[in-house]
């Protein structure tokens, strides 16, 4: 048995924003570009002759599509079809409502789960046998655990799939919260997870992870993107393979003396690829007013567009000063800080920085409100002794 597993393809996401700022050339580049990674996809499927694809939501970037976009994923889905290749969709919080909405008829090898846990079989070419247990998002906000409706593993089969659309949380967190350990009782071969963009294993032996946006779909998901293969004969260990047609990167240039400098720091950069990239670069501790001024106004990334070397382009030119300021204490209000921390906290997940090696029992107590409170806790004491 062989099986791709992508999460989170976004088909159709507008890239708000981009437009304005692009010339022509590179408009159309990436309206296509999650079409195309989502091509390579399916191209890279027929060729590696796989059983089953694997989407646990997400797959478009919103619950209606045009029908342009129908026609190129009824081709595709058609295409696996002809292959005998079976996929498994189900609907994430951005297009929870695509089973819905008007669509072209599905192909008969598409699956996509109900808005409830339920699980179906498949028999391979080959005779595997095969369970494939997911759910499809009620609404924007899955509120509930939905890990505790999964049933355990069904010993009649050879190979018990998981798919989950969701992040490591608590009961009453956005995007259906679960912790690794539940998975682990379920006795599965394997967690196909969706929702955050970045490649995370959260468990090696059954693997449970996620294999990250195909495409990425905006300045701050940075580096190659693609999906997963995973074979038997590699004792179901997935294979990162790159998809993405876009490259976003990240540009940290030191000691720049003016703008000539900066131009020809930008021009010899090389991504090792001959892929097309958009660059954020970030200038660290600029002395010279005046060339922070030309920053600040926009004239310098203005000038530096015009003299890109090909397949180069940069979407943000800023400043970031990295040396120490001392924390004010005795001149702005304490509970201005502790305000802005419960901002930081509403969107911080420490789960994204911790080594997979952490263990889960460490890892899952930071998600608590408990440990998010000892969190906030520190952070304000290493404000209070001038450490922030």
């Amino acid at each position: 048995m062989k099986f791709i597993h992508a999460g989170d393809i976004h088909l159709g996401n507008p890239f708000i924003g981009l437009d304005a700022q692009l010339p022509d050339n590179l408009k159309q580049l990436v309206q296509q570009s999650t079409h195309q990674a989502f091509m390579k996809m399916i191209n890279d499927a027929l060729t590696e002759k796989v059983d089953l694809l694997l989407l646990p939501g997400d797959f478009y970037s919103a619950s209606e599509s045009s029908p342009r976009l129908q026609e190129l994923v009824q081709s595709a889905f058609l295409k696996l079809n002809q292959a005998g290749i079976q996929v498994f969709l189900s609907l994430g919080n951005h297009d929870f409502e695509a089973n819905t909405s008007q669509h072209l008829p599905w192909p008969e090898n598409v699956y996509i789960f109900d808005q409830h846990v339920e699980t179906t079989y498949h028999t391979t070419a080959s005779g595997e046998k095969i369970a494939v247990t997911g759910f499809s998002y009620q609404s924007q906000r899955q509120m509930t655990p939905v890990i505790d409706e999964f049933p355990t593993r069904y010993l009649g089969v050879d190979y018990h799939l998981g798919m989950y659309h969701g992040a490591v949380g608590v009961t009453g967190e956005p995007y259906a919260p679960f912790k690794v350990t539940d998975m682990l009782e379920k006795g599965y071969d394997y967690w196909a997870l969706g929702h955050i963009h970045v490649r995370q294993t959260l468990n090696t032996r059954p693997f449970i992870g996620y294999s990250g946006s195909i495409q990425g779909l905006n300045r701050k998901e940075v580096g190659p993107k693609g999906y997963y293969i995973v074979d038997v004969a590699n004792q179901l260990r997935p294979i990162f393979r790159e998809a993405e047609t876009i490259l976003w990167d990240k540009l940290r240039l030191e000691s720049v003396k003016n703008e000539d400098d900066l131009q020809e720091m930008i021009n010899h950069y090389r991504t090792g690829t001959q892929k097309n990239t958009f660059l954020s670069v970030e200038l660290l501790n600029v002395q010279d007013q005046v060339l922070r001024a030309r920053i600040d106004s926009g004239i310098v990334l203005e000038k530096i567009r015009e003299h890109l070397p090909e397949q180069v382009w940069v979407v943000r030119l800023t400043i970031r000063d990295t040396e120490l300021r001392a924390f004010p204490k005795d001149t702005i209000d304490q509970a201005y800080w502790l305000r802005a921390l419960e901002d930081i906290l509403t969107e911080f997940r420490v789960d994204d920085y911790l080594s997979d090696q952490v263990p889960l029992v460490l890892r899952e107590y930071f998600m608590t409100h408990e440990g998010k409170e000892l969190l906030k806790q520190k952070m304000v004491q290493q404000l209070n002794e001038g450490k922030g």
